[in-house]
């Protein structure tokens, strides 16, 4: 933010508030006069704005400077003023286009989809503040004019527009972004120059200095956020479909301002008189107390309506909030399998084999199991002759024998044409087996496929750790593939020990250490 920026829109709220304690000194219709001075000098200072700023919404301040300039020609009326007919014309001028801004300005600050939320928030303060109102100022001056259509029709179209302005302030507190400083300047205004004019409905008599002070407080404040470098932009704020603080303090305003405001309308009349300055209700029962009661049940059911919206919402989002963290497990899941199984053939990779071997050497010597090394005989030129696919193809046909036969064990694919297996116990009976299945023909592609294999087998209570296991396990498969292949050898550390049910003929002598037959 520029220098001039920051010094601008304060200064021109300072001198204005400096105009305004001069005013209350100045007699009448002099202090009118300094009103409607300070309200074009805010629609200037809106103009200005604009010029300097280039704002997204510039149809919310033109016609906010629109509304000023009509407010200022309102009050210029009297002995040199223009006439009553232009007053009260000028004066429905700006409070029409004053409101029109501010529902620019919402519908500027709202997303389609959260306009329903944001109408059922501003029908829930028209009619709680007209509720509340109804008994000190709305029903008071109605009865009053009750049999004059005219001033009643004119009367209640200004109700009508302030209260649609107030509801329009109180959305965009809630939809627009809070920390927006000419929203809070805007915002603020409104709700001054409501209670400025409800106060001034409310005493009958002509405007006194306080009236005129709040009404340049409050366009003031206009001209001020005009000059703020945030006018520029119609900033979102929070998610109306949330139950923010503001939100929620609004809702608790709103649910208490019509008991209190019916209580204190009361007050007067428990003292033991009619309320000052008005006449008795007489039999005005319907406009005193009837009608602000429907408007009070409607704020009611609205409020039970808009907490149910928000209550779906908020198990909705619990729904789509279970059904993510759902996915997300599922996702976590599936990430763990692949990065621990083979995608060809479903069966653990060489991370789950490390995994299994390491948890295995870590268990007491005599309960470790025993791994075997499978290496396909004659895959390549099942690959060469006949394709990858069909190669592929054998690849999982005799995965899913080998998980069969080591149902109790962990068959992993190490890449290729290489297996490993893990089994607790009986390796020289597993190894048979899946020298078997290996060797069994299969018909793929419609040609009929027959490999064999070579197994090296370790009992893994002979090893320390799992880079050991995988070196001596192949060891021993390489023995087995010198032995002519289609067999299985099983590693000893030393060249004289014998292996349960190792056939100690066919041991491999060309080695540094020798490899046995399993029996």
């Amino acid at each position: 933010m520029r220098s001039l920026d920051r010094r601008l829109w304060p200064a021109f709220l300072l001198g204005g508030v400096a105009a305004t304690l001069v005013a209350l000194l100045l007699p009448r219709p002099a202090d009118e006069w300094a009103l409607s001075g300070v309200e074009a000098g805010a629609g200037l200072a809106v103009l200005a704005g604009i010029r300097r700023y280039r704002p997204e919404g510039a149809l919310f301040w033109r016609l906010l400077a629109g509304g000023l300039f009509f407010f200022a020609l309102t009050h210029l009326a009297g002995p040199r003023g223009p006439g009553p007919l232009v007053d009260q014309l000028a004066l429905a001028s700006a409070f029409l286009l004053v409101t029109v801004a501010m529902v620019v300005r919402v519908r500027a600050c709202s997303l389609p989809v959260n306009r329903r939320a944001n109408l059922l928030d501003g029908a829930m303060v028209v009619l709680g503040v007209m509720a509340g109102a109804w008994p000190m100022v709305i029903g008071p001056v109605l009865a009053e004019r009750w049999h004059h259509p005219t001033p009643a029709a004119v009367f209640g179209f200004y109700t009508i527009l302030t209260l649609l302005r107030l509801a329009a302030a109180a959305v965009l507190l809630l939809a627009g972004n809070p920390r927006n400083r000419a929203h809070q300047l805007i915002v603020a205004s409104t709700f001054l120059l409501f209670a400025a004019d409800a106060a001034y409905a409310a005493s009958d008599r002509p405007p006194t200095a306080w009236h005129i002070a709040a009404w340049m407080a409050g366009h003031l404040m206009i001209g001020a956020a005009a000059l703020h470098p945030s006018m520029a932009t119609a900033e979102r704020g929070a998610d109306p479909e949330t139950l923010s603080r503001t939100r929620l303090a609004l809702f608790a305003a709103l649910t208490a301002f019509y008991p209190l405001m019916t209580g204190l309308s009361a007050l007067p009349r428990m003292a033991g008189g009619p309320p000052p300055d008005r006449p008795p209700p007489g039999d005005d029962g319907l406009h005193m107390f009837v009608l602000p009661m429907l408007l009070g049940v409607g704020v009611s059911v609205l409020l039970v309506l808009r907490m149910g919206m928000l209550g779906n919402l908020a198990q909705r989002r619990a729904r789509a909030l279970d059904a993510a963290l759902r996915e997300q497990e599922a996702l976590r899941a599936e990430l763990e399998h692949r990065a621990t199984h083979d995608p060809l053939t479903g069966l653990g990779n060489r991370a789950a084999l490390t995994e299994a071997l390491t948890a295995a050497v870590a268990h007491p010597r005599g309960d470790r199991g025993w791994l075997l090394l499978v290496d396909l005989d004659g895959f390549k030129e099942v690959n060469d002759t006949l394709g990858h696919p069909v190669g592929d193809e054998l690849l999982v046909a005799l995965g899913a024998e080998f998980r069969r036969i080591a149902a109790g064990g962990l068959v992993a694919r190490l890449g290729g044409d290489e297996f490993a297996v893990i089994v607790p116990e009986g390796a020289a009976a597993v190894a048979d087996e899946l020298l078997s299945a290996a060797a069994r023909e299969h018909r793929l592609g419609g040609h009929p496929v027959r490999v064999s294999a070579s197994i090296g087998v370790l009992a893994l209570d002979d090893v320390d750790d799992c880079a050991e296991a995988l070196r001596d396990a192949d060891v021993a498969l390489y023995a087995a593939k010198a032995a002519g292949r289609g067999c299985h050898r099983a590693h000893a550390p030393q060249a004289d020990r014998t292996v349960t049910g190792v056939n100690a003929t066919e041991r491999d002598r060309g080695r540094n250490r020798s490899a046995t037959g399993v029996g």
